[in-house]
């Protein structure tokens, strides 16, 4: 009994979506990374942790 496989273009059609989910994505990468450089003066997280070191020492 042969063996069910999928059609070529089913295929093409899906890595056609990851490709362009991956780009997507990419570029969200890029717009948060230059978010984060924006407001990194404002971070919190960072001033609690630098401040928390600080007393460490």
């Amino acid at each position: 009994m042969p063996k069910h496989t999928k059609k070529r273009s089913t295929i093409k059609r899906k890595h056609r979506r990851m490709k362009q989910h991956a780009e997507e994505n990419k570029t969200k990468m890029l717009d948060r990374k230059q978010l984060l450089k924006e407001y990194d003066p404002y971070n919190i997280r960072k001033w609690a942790f630098e401040a928390f070191r600080e007393d460490l020492k």
